[in-house]
């Protein structure tokens, strides 16, 4: 194989290896919108929305989403622990683009920007925290102030 032949080789595999992991990736992170009810701009959302049942076992989740025809990004609700949760809208301080939820923390497609499960911002270019809503619970549910 001549030299070129082999650099243009090497070229298609490492972007079809970028282009693979970038799918895979996206198969594993699919989000789950909570199910909820609304009255008086509060959501009411139940704790048990933060167990997944899948054969049998409970799996914990981190957080879940919740999505309002008021506002025009989602909302994320972290599970810090049992009676402390956080809810922070998906709009990125920077430049406005909706966050993507990755585990413990949220990022911006866009630019990069980082935050926190309590909005935080964890790197830059974002300056501000995220918007974030009052939250309330009892022993079955958790409530978010709109």
């Amino acid at each position: 194989m001549d030299r070129k032949e082999f650099i243009k080789t090497c070229g298609f595999a490492c972007v079809g290896g970028v282009a693979l992991a970038t799918f895979l990736q996206s198969c594993a992170s699919t989000n789950y919108f909570a199910q909820n009810s609304i009255a008086n701009n509060k959501v009411t959302i139940k704790k048990t929305e933060f167990v997944k049942i899948e054969n049998g076992k409970s799996i914990p989740r981190k957080y879940v989403l919740y999505k309002s025809e008021q506002l025009n990004f989602p909302i994320c609700i972290y599970k810090i622990s049992e009676d402390n949760y956080s809810a922070l809208l998906m709009e990125c301080s920077h430049k406005g683009c909706e966050l993507q939820s990755n585990g413990d923390y949220l990022v911006c497609p866009c630019h990069g920007s980082e935050f926190s499960n309590k909005g935080i911002v964890q790197n830059p270019p974002a300056e501000e925290n995220l918007k974030s809503f009052k939250v309330t619970t009892d022993h079955e549910n958790i409530y978010i102030q709109l």
